[in-house]
């Protein structure tokens, strides 16, 4: 079975792509771009400077965009250039986690940064990807957290889905990771807008308590901010800086 190559003297180039193909689970061989490539590397990565010092056939020259080159060395490592069916199954929360699946087959997990930066995830998805047909899939739990992941998508030319978790196997205590592939998986219906946001109580009480966590208990943010910071107006370490600045 072929694998994959790091053959670079750059530090920082090789210590960002180690981070990323250990978050991928994906082993790798590490090498000198001076160094005998062995017979079991399909592909290699390095620095557009140091692409000419390697004799292989399929090295690929990473320049800023390190998770973009590692798709395209998945790609040429699988040998299929193209995917009929992709499915992003995405497990609402404050950080979103989202899984792609290419014909079946698991190709990249994240966690995103908020329900808004969903769509970005989803936009590199597409442009990285020769694809014939593309589906989003979202959980129905967490209510606000899913209705701003929804509302975050409006536009885009895919068909987006929601699934109810009720039916797909037990997942109460997996992480979301996990959740997003049994949402992949499952069977959803087209997600008919408008997606209203509104915070709960509850959501308000526990942003709050987020607050005093990320200002090690100096700062608890009021209701108000906590409601902003819950429905996607503001983002936590802002509704701490204004509430420092008693404009809370």
């Amino acid at each position: 079975m072929k694998i994959l190559a790091i053959a670079t003297d750059n530090f920082e180039f090789y210590y960002d792509l180690v981070r990323e193909l250990k978050q991928r689970d994906i082993p790798f061989l590490s090498l000198s771009p001076h160094d005998r490539i062995p017979d079991n590397v399909g592909v290699i990565l390095t620095t557009p400077p140091e692409e000419p010092l390697i004799e292989h056939d399929n090295v690929i020259g990473i320049d800023e965009d390190i998770r973009m080159g590692v798709r395209i060395a998945l790609n040429a490592l699988s040998g299929k250039s193209s995917y009929h069916v992709m499915v992003v199954g995405i497990d609402p929360g404050f950080r979103p986690g989202v899984v792609l699946l290419g014909d079946g087959k698991v190709l990249e997990t994240a966690y995103a940064e908020s329900p808004e930066t969903v769509r970005d995830l989803i936009e590199r998805y597409m442009a990285g990807y020769d694809f014939h047909t593309m589906v989003v899939k979202v959980g129905h739990g967490d209510k606000t957290n899913r209705n701003r992941t929804l509302n975050s998508l409006k536009g885009l030319p895919l068909r987006i889905e929601i699934v109810n978790e009720e039916y797909t196997t037990h997942h109460v205590d997996s992480p979301d990771i996990e959740a997003a592939k049994k949402i992949a998986i499952s069977l959803g219906e087209i997600a008919y807008g408008p997606h209203h946001v509104e915070a709960t109580d509850g959501e308000i009480k526990e942003m709050q308590r987020r607050s005093r966590i990320q200002s090690d208990g100096e700062i608890t943010i009021s209701k108000d901010l906590a409601q902003q910071v819950v429905e996607g107006k503001l983002k936590l370490r802002e509704a701490i800086g204004k509430q420092r600045e008693g404009k809370g």
